[in-house]
């Protein structure tokens, strides 16, 4: 019985703490894409981000990329890293914990992209056309899928018929990717 007011406690940060990193995740692919501002889910990403994303204002993009955005994800996973560590009572290395926590960080965006493909690909087999599509989560989705897909269709010749393999092909070029910060990580 005592111990479940500490679970709880911990239970709840991380809840929170994961809200924040999904939330955050999705404004990067967000911008790095160029979504639609006007779209619904894009204006109700961007209200629930900009009163953390506004303590970072000294923090300058690089490019399209948030790196402010990353910032909060990695500040959020390093956290939970280390009341996770404080937690089971094992020695906190401030090093591996920043590595571990940018892997975590990275991993982050390279699940939801295949998440994201995931559905895109499910959403495929309902939903004929980008253009008869009226649904603003679907219309995220293929703005966040078309630079990546369209830039794997101009390298490799992805279709057969009418099958289109560029999203397989970008689902095996993530878990490269992953496997690959795995390594090296």
């Amino acid at each position: 019985m005592s111990n479940s007011f500490p679970e709880l406690g911990f239970f709840i940060i991380d809840l929170a703490l994961s809200f924040l990193v999904l939330v955050f995740t999705l404004r990067i692919l967000l911008s790095t894409c160029s979504a639609n501002a006007h779209n619904p889910v894009t204006q109700s990403i961007i209200k629930i981000t900009s009163p953390i994303r506004a303590l970072f204002f000294f923090v300058p993009n690089f490019g399209k990329f948030e790196v402010s955005s990353f910032l909060v994800i990695f500040i959020c996973h390093f956290i939970n890293s280390y009341i996770q560590i404080s937690i089971l009572g094992s020695e906190i290395i401030i090093e591996k914990l920043m590595v571990f926590s940018l892997k975590s960080s990275i991993f982050s965006l390279l699940n939801a992209l295949t998440i994201i493909f995931i559905i895109l690909a499910i959403s495929s087999w309902f939903i004929q056309s980008q253009q008869s599509n009226r649904n603003p989560a679907l219309d995220i989705i293929y703005q966040i899928t078309n630079p990546i897909l369209s830039l794997i269709k101009r390298i490799i010749p992805t279709s057969v018929g009418i099958i289109d393999f560029s999203v397989i092909i970008a689902l095996v070029l993530i878990h490269f990717v992953q496997n690959f910060l795995n390594i090296i990580l």
